[in-house]
């Protein structure tokens, strides 16, 4: 038989956890699906998650996310989820690689993924701080670097225009001549001192722990100290879509003030949902969900002496 939970929690990230976390201690059960991809555990270090004055690792994070779940009961682990579909007006059914399970409410935590610009050893270069992706996380720390921003967009053009505020020298690589930067951010970044440069695709290399590439007509550029890549994100929303969640355009899941999706018990929080993706913001999310996924559901057994 189905082991019957009162939510499934698809996505192990701060999101995620923060949720169970919640949950548990309003004495839910829970099945928690870690695919192990979280994107927080390749953080080098966050400066702006409140509470950790020093900064921490995104792995460390994580284990500190589990750590403080532990003591309020059990919860159920599973790998990564691979089905998930409507069994009634109350009940979803998930499937994993060796078992299904059932629950009343589901929660979307799974993230993005970062489209990485074309160098070699991506993982490496974000480990060593080099190849970075959000520049509201980590500008201060790019400090008077000369920084290279990746993109091919006016999403690009304000990152490198946010990034002007810490560093003198910031440039907007474009990765070939055919850019979908306005005129008008193409105006603002010459404004503002950022030359707009497009480099062969293939020619960004990583050497001693700074960016090399090449413009079109195979000139080198100065090497840069950090790499922002601004090439989008993949909302990981594919099964989310697969059973009738509303997305947007970029494939980010709408809900409303409550966390909730327009399907009925099926709620989403942190990057996947629409909005700022800030550890801070998808904890406070996981809180908002959480609360609205336990006042769903039938009142928790009382607790007599």
């Amino acid at each position: 038989m189905d082991d019957i939970f009162d939510c499934l929690i698809l996505g192990a990230g701060p999101a995620g956890l923060a949720a169970a976390l919640y949950l548990r201690r309003f004495r839910r059960s829970i099945l928690v699906a870690d695919a192990g991809q979280s994107r927080a555990a390749l953080i080098p270090r966050s400066h702006n998650v409140p509470g950790f004055a020093g900064g921490i690792r995104g792995l460390d994070l994580l284990a500190q996310l589990r750590e403080q779940l532990a003591p309020f009961g059990p919860v159920d682990w599973a790998g990564q989820v691979t089905g998930l579909e409507r069994v009634d007006e109350t009940l979803w059914r998930a499937t994993f690689a060796d078992r299904a399970v059932l629950g009343r409410t589901v929660l979307f935590a799974t993230g993005v993924v970062d489209r990485r610009p074309p160098i070699s050893e991506p993982e490496q270069a974000i480990h060593d701080g080099l190849l970075r992706f959000c520049p509201i996380c980590d500008g201060f720390e790019a400090m008077l670097d000369r920084i290279a921003v990746i993109g091919m967009d006016d999403h690009a053009a304000n990152e490198a225009l946010f990034l002007r505020a810490y560093s003198p020298s910031v440039s907007l690589l474009t990765l070939g001549p055919n850019h979908a930067v306005s005129r008008a951010s193409r105006d603002a970044l010459d404004a503002a001192g950022v030359p707009l440069i497009a480099v062969q695709a293939d020619s960004l290399k990583v050497e001693g722990g700074r960016l090399h590439a090449w413009r079109m007509d195979g000139s080198e550029l100065e090497p840069f100290e950090v790499i922002y890549g601004a090439l989008g994100v993949e909302p990981q929303s594919g099964l989310a879509e697969a059973i009738g969640v509303v997305v947007d355009g970029s494939g980010c899941i709408l809900v409303d003030e409550h966390q909730r999706t327009f399907l009925p018990g099926v709620y989403a929080a942190g990057d996947v949902a629409r909005g700022l993706d800030q550890i801070s913001v998808a904890v406070g999310e996981a809180a908002i969900a959480a609360t609205s996924i336990h006042n769903s559901l039938p009142p928790v057994r009382t607790v007599h002496d």
